[in-house]
């Protein structure tokens, strides 16, 4: 009697030593344009430099909220796929946490208005810690 399992990816059962059929490799694609520049080495090392920069820290919650967290992601202001020239710019990154990226990406869904408003603010934060480097 053989043992089955389950396919991590469908669910279907499956004997033991058997492959599923699911294909789910193979439905995989590759990131394209804008995408596929963030599954490269240069932005790994770009994103540990930004880290260092603030100290792995959220400038945008220590500044708008007056709470210390740690950064886990670094965020364009200006998004790539809007300016595409501004991709590995130092000064249009800046590390956030998630719940201030959420924060930041709800502000740009609420308008141009309140999105300039936003990028503004993040460029001025940028600029006083370059400033004071």
């Amino acid at each position: 009697m053989p043992i089955y399992f389950r396919c991590p990816h469908c669910g279907k059962r499956i004997a033991r030593g058997e492959k599923c059929g699911c294909n789910y490799k193979r439905d995989r694609r590759e990131p394209e344009g804008i995408k596929r520049l963030y599954h490269t080495s240069r932005w790994t090392r770009l994103q540990r430099t930004i880290m260092a920069r603030y100290s792995g820290l959220d400038q945008y919650a220590l500044t708008r909220h007056q709470r210390i967290e740690y950064a886990d992601t670094v965020h364009h202001i200006v998004p790539a796929d809007e300016d595409p020239a501004r991709f590995w710019d130092p000064d249009n990154l800046i590390p956030l946490s998630r719940h201030s990226h959420d924060e930041v990406h709800v502000t740009y869904r609420d308008g141009a208005e309140a999105k300039s408003d936003c990028q503004r603010f993040l460029q001025s934060l940028v600029k006083s810690i370059t400033e004071s480097i």
